[in-house]
């Protein structure tokens, strides 16, 4: 029984490193891919059997990805004879919400153990942060083939998927106000420094930010709430010195600035090419949600691109946030956008009972967050999916429980 459960526990971190995305643009994405593929297919089949075993909110949520998904394929069509497999390759990224399923049913029926699994996590993450350190140290570099254009990829240490190096960002953050204990907020800080070890991400950086204020409120009305704020005020001290005083951090600033004149200028008057390059983006997107405002363009495949913006475009949905909702989806994408906001709104009321918990519920305002400018949530609707069910799973799970075996480990 035991080995048994080893095994569901080795498929569940495989499930694991899938969702966090590990192998995005390394040579193993195509496997992944894949596999993420087969899974979810089984997943959709596994729901439809026992769908009586999950709860309202997760149906919910998945019932709202998979219409998402069809009025994409469909609008695809329509638009622009987008074929059906071409449809399901651009909108992958709901079809996969079959391997949240797979990975919420075996969780709660097999009975993995919370602790074990962030066990897991943890050194895996760990060894990413070494990775992706190393890689910047020694200047090394993967040569990749872009799955979506054939296109060959050199894909650098900054290029690498941090969702589980930022996940445990969070759950440091989160240890750190349960239990008051610097060495955690340190962790935090290294963990959340790795999205900056080759190229400062600006707006990752004032995400960043945002969460440890965030945090500050959730825990405001507690005795912790002092031991938080000193360092945290300690830490933005020596940010602004760091920013202020030296050649990098007034680059830094000269980014932010030019960020800035997103909204007050025209490409034409801003010299740091990302944000021009947004500028045309946002134009872009704007004159295709015209002509289809109710459900937009829909998401389209790599190869598909010159039908729908030309031969000569350059547009990522993922550059432009809610504009780029607009152009995919359109009233609809935004209407389900905002509905994201109002779960997360109405969940951060709850109060969490551990570290789990609220390591969970960070997460996803960190995702939301981040979401402002890159619409990931539903970009990447698998891993909005992903963490709430997550989360949802640590409601369910005993976790009064998880606290007192957490403490025996300790």
């Amino acid at each position: 029984m035991l080995k048994r459960k080893n095994l569901y526990l080795l498929l569940i971190s495989i499930l694991i490193i899938l969702l966090f995305n590990v192998f995005k643009l390394t040579p193993l994405s195509k496997i992944s891919t894949y596999l993420s593929f087969a899974i979810s297919s089984f997943g959709h089949i596994l729901f439809y059997r026992k769908k009586h075993l999950f709860p309202k909110k997760i149906k919910y949520w998945y019932y709202l990805g998979l219409t998402t998904m069809f009025i994409s394929m469909i609008v695809g069509y329509l638009i622009y004879q987008q074929s059906f497999i071409s449809g399901i390759v651009a909108n992958i990224n709901f079809y996969n919400i079959g391997s949240v399923i797979v990975f919420f049913y075996f969780f709660l029926k097999k009975e993995i153990s919370f602790i074990r699994l962030f066990s897991i996590m943890k050194y895996i993450s760990w060894f990413l942060v070494v990775f992706i350190a190393l890689m910047v140290i020694m200047d090394f570099k993967f040569i990749n083939q872009s799955e979506l254009t054939g296109n060959i990829v050199i894909v650098n240490a900054g290029k690498l998927s941090k969702d589980l190096t930022n996940f445990f960002g969070v759950y440091w953050l989160s240890l750190f106000l349960i239990k008051n204990n610097y060495k955690y907020l340190l962790f935090s800080l290294l963990f959340f420094g790795a999205n900056h070890f080759y190229e400062i991400q600006r707006f990752v950086l004032l995400v960043d930010i945002l969460l440890i204020f965030i945090s500050i409120l959730i825990i405001r009305k507690s005795n912790r709430a002092i031991k938080v704020i000193v360092p945290a005020l300690f830490s933005l001290g020596f940010i602004y010195i760091f920013l202020s005083s030296s050649s990098t951090g007034q680059a830094i600033i000269d980014r932010f600035v030019e960020a800035t004149k997103l909204f007050t200028e025209d490409s034409n008057s801003i010299t740091d090419t990302s944000s021009a390059a947004r500028v045309y983006e946002i134009d872009l997107a704007i004159n295709k949600f015209r002509e289809s405002p109710l459900f937009g363009n829909g998401f389209y495949r790599a190869s598909d691109a010159n039908k729908v913006i030309g031969e000569e475009a350059y547009f990522h949905v993922s550059d432009v946030g809610i504009f780029g909702v607009l152009f995919s989806l359109g009233i609809f994408g935004v209407i389900l956008f905002l509905q994201q906001y109002r779960l997360i709104w109405k969940e951060l009321k709850i109060k969490s009972k551990n570290h789990y918990q609220l390591c969970l519920t960070l997460s996803l305002v960190f995702l939301m967050l981040y979401s402002l400018l890159t619409a990931r949530s539903i970009n990447n609707y698998t891993y909005f999916f992903f963490l709430f069910s997550f989360y949802q799973m640590s409601l369910i799970c005993n976790t009064p429980n998880i606290i007192k075996q957490d403490d025996k480990e300790k």
